[in-house]
């Protein structure tokens, strides 16, 4: 068989090419310390690589979120732990001012420090996180929540939204709560109902907010407890539906102190009240946490030390400061709700990182390069490529006319 010096030259050409190429991929190995370079290297590794990184990639997305959403309830663990502890106040500054003992100077005193608590609590609720959002609007996470208006209201800017993020392929959990459910779908009085007393009583009877056994329809209409001297000449009170007009209990003697009870409701009235003198029993209806106290205040602002105005002052007190116990109860409600979201945050961002360990390990064991086994295949691929290019040489030089 002949052989041209052209095929001589090409396929010593060619062999030294292959030895070049085998010898490159084993340094783009080496360099990148990945076996599989390309889909084409390993299609069913390549598969598996993809979708483990593709896993990977969403597990740590899903720590991303979880540490965003403990931060987010952590910080709200904190406003609402401030929040009840100032509460604790108000309730103390609360009883102090319907002890009856302190006068209007007293009373004035307290107000000013029940202002400064009011405008403590305020600030709490338009807290922002480290991000400058506003903690409790919502998902108006730059609406500034809680603003007072030219009349002193108080009115919530944010919504009712409350903003979630996934922590693992089943778990979602909120970041926070918003405004509307902490301060302000709270129910006034006892949570039923609340009481009062007409501005216009002259008697010294006060109502305590009582209790509420029965079930939620007999609370569709407010009621009217009045007072007037009966055919025996004794002071006897009537419970009259303001809506219906019915009378549900009395006429009936009246007693300091002694339960007056209908339709499930149970109030007393201590003290004595006079013939004319009201009182109002009214289902309870949402009030929000600054009203309330805001209406403490306006109440000593406007307090008159005489008897009955005194009296109807701390008629005002009582509701209020059940009012105030309800919103206490509401953030316990929420606090112990924001326990169990650290702990189920906590639990998942475990579960998480052994799943990114597991998941990186065997993109591993399916990607990276074996660097002993590379190394040696790169020496020995060098040695015949030095090997190939040395017998190119001699047979290039294998030449008829070399020896003429």
């Amino acid at each position: 068989m002949r052989l041209s010096t052209y095929q001589m030259t090409s396929a010593g050409v060619r062999q030294i090419l292959l030895r070049q190429a085998d010898l490159q991929y084993t340094q783009l190995q080496l360099s990148s310390q990945k076996r599989v370079l390309t889909p084409s290297d390993d299609p069913v590794a390549a598969t598996s690589i993809s979708f483990l990184k593709t896993e990977i990639e969403q597990l740590e997305q899903f720590n991303v979120n979880a540490q965003m959403s403990k931060s987010g309830n952590e910080l709200e663990e904190d406003v609402l732990s401030s929040i009840t502890d100032i509460l604790f106040r108000v309730k103390e500054l609360m009883v102090s001012v319907g002890n009856g003992i302190y006068g209007e100077n007293e009373l004035k005193a307290l107000g000013a420090e029940m202002q400064e608590r009011l405008n403590e609590l305020v600030g709490l609720a338009n807290t922002k996180n480290s991000n400058g959002d506003y903690l409790f609007s919502g998902s108006k996470v730059k609406a500034k929540p809680f603003i007072q208006d030219n009349a002193g209201n108080f009115i919530y800017d944010g919504d009712q939204t409350q903003r979630k993020l996934r922590i693992s392929s089943g778990v979602v959990v909120p970041v926070s709560d918003s405004g509307f459910e902490v301060f302000v779908d709270v129910k006034n009085g006892n949570g039923k109902f609340i009481t009062g007393a007409d501005v216009a009583n002259t008697g010294t009877g006060v109502i305590v907010p009582g209790s509420y056994t029965a079930p939620p329809q007999f609370l569709v209409e407010p009621y009217d407890i009045s007072f007037a001297i009966g055919g025996g000449g004794a002071l006897e009170y009537t419970v009259t539906g303001r809506t219906s007009g019915t009378i549900f209990a009395g006429p009936a003697t009246f007693q300091s102190g002694a339960d007056i009870s209908f339709n499930g409701i149970q109030t007393v009235i201590n003290g004595t009240p006079a013939a004319g003198d009201v009182f109002t029993v009214d289902p309870s209806s949402s009030q929000d946490l600054f009203t309330g106290l805001q209406n403490v205040i306006n109440a000593i602002d406007n307090f008159v030390d005489v008897p009955s105005q005194r009296a109807i002052f701390n008629s005002t007190i009582a509701a209020q400061e059940a009012s105030i116990n309800m919103n206490m109860q509401n953030i316990d409600r929420i606090r112990g709700s924001l326990g169990s979201r650290l702990v189920a945050i906590d639990t998942e961002m475990n579960s998480n990182l052994t799943l990114l360990v597991t998941s990186k390990s065997a993109l591993s064991d399916v990607q990276d390069l074996d660097v002993v086994e590379a190394s040696s295949r790169f020496s020995q691929q060098l040695t015949t490529l030095e090997a190939a290019q040395a017998t190119f040489v001699r047979v290039r030089d294998l030449n008829l006319f070399n020896f003429l």
